[in-house]
């Protein structure tokens, strides 16, 4: 099993990842003359982290701007430079992604406060969404939405409820059935297939929202992102590079290698000098049914007999990859 730690909060790759479902989203990062002003006016306050339940990250400095990816509150970035308007800064993700994040939406620190964070007391949000209350009472005036995934502080119990601090130092009070211990919840992971399915599930009927990994909306492979995340495995936020991921599996007519939990990958074959083009994903359920976000999450079939099949998805069918592990052997299955 591959067990999501707090090492994914300070690792950051180097590679500039696209997010999204419908082709390759190409980084403006600095494409635009004087969007950028120099990284050395940054200090040491060259990391950062998210305070909002989902910050935004666009791909450019602008609310119009497109939607790259969203960054989970308690989830670190680093900092590269500052928007000439001081208003918005370019970021870097702790799986990649380079866009930009609004000021406000996350916290500007040094690496010492980076380490002081992730080995903080975390609390895990397990609710799919809750509010932060000013008060250990139902009717107090909201603090913060948080989203299932974020990281909050705990500060301590009184009663059914928790108080906990935001990466910003706000405070507040959270249903302690909403939270668990970050460490232990992540040493109980289990990726098994029904376990995958159950947390997909949990997620029906979420709109589908370009660059969106959170219930609040979610793109296809936001989608994917955040129901393997929930079980312990962590995949990129983007199709194409999700489909490098695991191990191959077999593909014919009848879906016979297939089993619950693969991820189905759907897109362009290469021809003629043009590449091959991976736009939208999904989870295998068995009997031809999968989960994916498309419109919204819902279940569909790559069955041409059934009332619920998605006849584009039949036609674009690439790919499929486990990246579920067989627990006796230690490799995927």
């Amino acid at each position: 099993m591959k067990s999501h730690s707090l090492n994914l909060l300070l690792t950051l790759a180097l590679a500039v990842l696209p997010a999204g479902c419908s082709g390759p989203k190409t980084s403006h990062a600095a494409s635009r003359p004087g969007a950028v002003a120099s990284s050395a006016d940054l200090g040491d306050r060259t990391w950062g982290i998210s305070c909002l339940s989902v910050a935004s990250a666009r791909k450019l400095p602008d609310h119009k701007a497109e939607l790259d990816t969203q960054i989970w509150m308690g989830g670190v970035v680093q900092v590269l430079k500052r928007g000439t308007n001081s208003l918005w800064f370019f970021v870097q993700t702790a799986d990649g992604y380079s866009a930009w994040l609004e000021k406000g939406t996350f916290v500007r620190c040094t690496r010492e406060e980076i380490a002081a964070w992730t080995n903080s007391p975390l609390l895990l949000v397990t609710a799919l969404e809750d509010v932060i209350l000013a008060e250990p009472r139902p009717n107090a005036e909201p603090v913060s939405d948080v989203v299932v995934a974020d990281l909050v502080k705990a500060l301590g119990r009184r009663g059914e409820w928790v108080q906990v601090e935001l990466p910003d130092r706000r405070t507040g009070f959270l249903p302690a059935s909403s939270v668990e211990d970050y460490r232990q919840w992540a040493s109980r992971r289990e990726p098994t297939p029904d376990n995958i399915e159950r947390t997909g599930r949990r997620l029906m009927g979420r709109p589908y929202l370009w660059g969106g990994d959170s219930p609040k909306g979610l793109d296809c492979s936001g989608f994917t992102k955040l129901v393997f995340f929930l079980n312990g495995i962590e995949l990129h936020h983007n199709a194409g590079l999700q489909s490098r991921q695991g191990a191959a599996v077999p593909l014919d007519q009848d879906l016979s290698q297939l089993r619950k939990g693969d991820l189905l990958f759907f897109g362009r074959r290469g021809a003629g000098g043009r590449p091959e083009q991976i736009f939208h994903v999904g989870i295998y359920l068995g009997n031809k049914l999968f989960l994916h976000s498309s419109e919204r999450v819902q279940i569909n079939s790559l069955d041409p007999a059934s009332p619920i099949r998605d006849e584009r998805r039949i036609r674009t069918l690439l790919r499929v990859r486990r990246v579920i592990r067989d627990h006796e052997h230690g490799a995927p299955a």
